[in-house]
């Protein structure tokens, strides 16, 4: 058993984050039928995990008559044959560390007979300390076309520390993965609603946005995977990546751990100045039954100010109160046959949303939300076929209102009066999954294949009201003032229905192909979809150390209902004034337009003309060389290429001589990226080193729908433009690493240098100057470190002690700049995270 109490801390961000890791291990088999013709008494074992790949090195032991008859070890490929066995009943037992075993009775061998054998794995939770690195450089290359990038336990707990408490906040860690200034999840240059956010194979996304919302808590994570390229079939609904979070069961044995229990306190010039942060967390599993029934529970309980360093005190903090709660129960029902149900419980409230600068607390909005997800899942073994179905339910409601309801002034030096909008939302999913994992198919190779099926239902009802908004000058004198009229309360619901099927074939030792083919229809839109793919991997060489990867396939967003809640939306009246006050321009009344999608080449997409029919869809192709130099070092070299149509934007536009804000399907955007990346692992794993770069371009169409319909939106629309997005950075070195220093000292730090993100120049009439996006911050470097070490005071009591620097080169990374041509300071960049040091000491036990 094995607890950890925080006892105290000096920090800025959250406490210790621990969650398991699964390795991907997909490897290249055939069997010719010469080798099957000749007649054997033996059983051919097969062993894989739950996600239907081998599981090498798995012990197998063959009993006949209570005798050990055979001990063996299955191969690369997760197979074993034990030939030349005498006709009787055996039992076959398997066994892998970090799975539970498995086993089967009253196996039936007749002479000359041969029986083949699958087992299904599942993950069981592993209680010592061991360090777990995803593909490190000692195992061969994987030899699948889609290969995620991933982070095991203890790289985030080494790596990152107590800044990581929820899944989200791992993210950053891997290359084409950043966080926005605005604090949003960017995949590939583009925003969350254009990536999937599974966990357990669950869409958990916003029905109403398709944001990631509140994620789940790293402690009782087993494993993050980011797709950026999945050409199987069963992932869809994205056009940028995949993130998939499988959580962790119980083991046989209790775990406790308590972490963080104390509050940290706020000091100013040496006086205590009140409460910064509180963020105990719990997390415990065990079993409740003793092989039977298995709990899994990790919560969180946070209070947090966060300053921000361009305000002054005592304005200059956010709020925020939540809880983060995570629920799971495993029932095994037989050695075929297991149930687990989760639930996810995550209600949030924040104070002064996206405060700056130039929005201080009274301009600010304030936001309460409610996540609330279940699942139940049923895996069972058919013979030697798997099939998983899933139920799962999700309720994301939330509320957003200002401090006041004073009309919201926009100034080139700073915005006054109380945010504009009202927002009382609720959103849900009751979705269905069936998939079937058929048992190894002989035939030219090895094909494992795939099927399944999703049926879904969404709703999403609420009301959006807002307030004037007046747009003045540095004097103060009124430019422009957009009131808003009309508006309505909305009701959506939506049935969606998801087919894929997909075949792993394994052509020979040294080639392997990935094709599939998903059929999409979403209800409200009505248009259908299909998403062909198709990939290879290659291993050119016989020592295997080299696999080549290519692939081409067809990707779709799932339209959030949000964006059919426009039309309900308040119509904006726009009036401009002059000099002296009078009216040059206006009223005019720009009605909410939702229009049809452009006509599409894409020969994959079918359906009605209707109003709203919009289909965004992407066609991505990459090729990629993997090569391991030596058992210490593995290097990848990847180039993609994406283009997205389709995209769904908002455009002041006049329609048959009316002014209107036109909702239509007619965006675009473009992605292109090289990435380098090397892995450099020894000690047993117990050291690594991992470094990236990333050479991308993302360009597309910048009025999104989310900038206007969201949890945040802005009230002026500007003109559409196709530039370069908020999330371009053309450079990006990223590089983090463990060692083991004498004295039993850990070390581990991270540093990162890239562009800065790009901005918009604006006028005092908030029009953009020249095209979006042509201003950019100055280069971002960061260097973060930290040290710890262990003092065994007892058998059972430890101590450790956790000296944590950011920013230590003390670089200027500036927060903000003057932005509007109108301001005295334009193009002045400001604000810093100087370099400061934060002390940990727990208690482990």
């Amino acid at each position: 058993m094995r607890r950890s109490l925080k006892i105290c801390s000096i920090s800025l961000w959250g406490q210790n984050s621990f969650f398991k890791t699964v390795t991907i291990l997909l490897l290249i088999s055939t069997i010719s039928y010469a080798q099957q013709s000749q007649p054997r008494t033996q059983i051919r074992i097969s062993i894989q995990n739950e996600a239907g790949n081998p599981i090498a090195a798995a012990g197998v032991q063959i009993n006949l008559n209570g005798s050990v008859v055979k001990s063996i070890t299955t191969d690369e490929k997760g197979e074993v044959t034990a030939d030349n066995l005498s006709p009787g009943a055996y039992e076959v037992s398997v066994s892998r560390d970090g799975f539970e075993p498995g086993m089967k009775s009253n196996v039936m061998l007749s002479s000359g007979q041969s029986i083949e054998i699958k087992f299904v794995l599942v993950k069981k939770v592993v209680l010592k300390e061991e360090i777990n690195v995803n593909a490190n450089a000692n195992a061969p290359p994987e030899q699948t076309s889609s290969t995620p990038a991933e982070l095991g336990q203890a790289t985030i707990r080494n790596v990152l520390g107590n800044q990581a408490k929820t899944v989200s906040d791992t993210l950053p860690l891997l290359p084409g993965v950043v966080r926005s200034p605005q604090g949003e999840i960017k995949i590939s240059g583009t925003g969350e609603n254009r990536s999937a956010f599974i966990v357990n194979a669950a869409d958990v996304t916003d029905p109403a946005t398709g944001q990631f919302g509140m994620t789940v808590p790293v402690d009782i994570v087993r494993s993050i995977s980011v797709f950026k390229t999945p050409y199987l079939a069963q992932y869809g609904r994205f056009t940028a990546g995949v993130v998939s979070v499988e959580t962790r069961r119980g083991g046989e044995k209790w775990n406790f751990e308590l972490n963080d229990p104390f509050p940290e306190f706020r000091y100013l010039d040496g006086n205590l100045r009140g409460l910064r942060a509180a963020t105990p967390r719990i997390v415990f599993n065990g079993p409740l039954i003793k092989n039977k029934l298995y709990i899994s529970e990790g919560t969180e309980y946070t209070i947090k100010k966060r300053p921000v360093q361009t305000l002054e005190y005592p304005n200059k903090e956010t709020k925020t109160e939540s809880i983060n709660s995570f629920t799971q129960l495993d029932y095994l029902v037989s050695g075929t046959h297991t149930l687990t149900g989760t639930f996810h419980f995550a209600p949030r409230k924040d104070s002064f949303v996206n405060l700056d600068f130039f929005n201080r607390r009274p301009v600010t909005p304030n936001w309460k939300g409610r996540d609330y997800t279940g699942t139940i899942i049923d895996r069972l073994t058919l013979g030697e076929n798997l099939l998983e179905s899933t139920v799962a339910v999700k309720r994301y409601s939330i509320e957003v209102w200002g401090q006041g309801t004073a009309d919201m002034i926009l100034t080139p030096t700073g915005n006054q009066g109380n945010y504009f909008s009202e927002q009382d939302r609720e959103a849900t999913r009751v979705e269905w999954l069936e998939t079937l994992s058929l048992k190894p198919i002989r035939n030219i190779g090895t094909h494992n294949l795939k099927f399944g099926s999703v049926i879904a239902r969404t709703t999403n009802g609420g009301e959006f009201i807002a307030r004037p908004v007046n747009i003045q000058d540095t004097e103060g004198n009124l430019l422009r003032r957009i009131e808003f009229v009309g508006g309505q309360p909305f009701d959506m619901d939506d049935f969606e229905t998801y087919f894929f099927g997909q075949d792993h074939w394994n052509v020979t030792q040294k080639l392997s192909l990935d094709l599939g083919l998903r059929f999409e229809r979403q209800g409200i839109t009505e248009t259908y979809r299909l998403a062909p793919r198709v990939g290879l991997a290659w291993a050119p060489f016989d020592n295997q150390k080299t696999v080549f990867r290519a692939g081409y396939g067809f990707f779709y967003d799932r339209v959030p209902l949000g964006v059919y809640a426009f039309d309900r939306y308040p119509n904006q009246v726009m009036t401009t004034y002059g000099p002296d006050g009078s009216v040059i321009d206006g009223p005019r009344f720009f009605a909410n337009i939702t229009d049809k999608a452009e006509s599409s080449s894409n020969p994959f997409i079918g359906g009605g003309s209707n109003i709203g029919n919009f289909a965004p869809h992407s066609a991505t192709w990459n090729v990629e060389v993997e090569h391991s130099f030596s058992p210490l070092l593995r290097v990848r070299l990847n180039y993609l290429n994406s283009n997205s149509s389709g995209i769904v934007i908002v455009d002041p536009k006049v329609v048959q001589g009316r002014d209107a804000l036109v909702l239509g399907g007619g965006g675009k955007s473009r992605y292109r990226q090289l990435e380098l990346t090397a892995r450099f692992t020894w000690d047993e794993n117990k050291q690594q080193v991992f470094a990236s770069y990333v050479r991308s371009s993302s360009r597309g169409d910048i009025n999104e729908f989310n900038t206007y319909i969201g949890n945040f939106p802005f009230p002026v629309v500007r003109p559409n433009q196709y530039a370069r997005l908020s999330a371009d950075l053309p450079h990006r070195f990223l590089a983090w690493g463990t060692f083991l220093l004498p004295w039993k000292l850990r070390y581990s730090p991270i540093v990162e240098y890239r562009n800065g993100f790009p901005f918009s120049p604006v006028d005092p009439m908030q029009n953009y100057v020249g095209e979006a996006n042509a201003g950019r911050f100055p280069r971002f470097f960061s260097f973060d470190s930290r040290i710890s070490r262990d003092f065994q005071v007892h058998p059972k009591y430890a101590f450790r002690f956790t000296l944590s620097g950011f920013n230590l080169t003390n670089h200027f990374n500036p927060l903000d700049v003057h932005r509007n041509i109108g301001d005295p300071s334009y193009g002045v960049f400001f604000g810093n995270y100087s370099r400061f040091v934060r002390l940990d000491f727990d208690l482990i036990f």
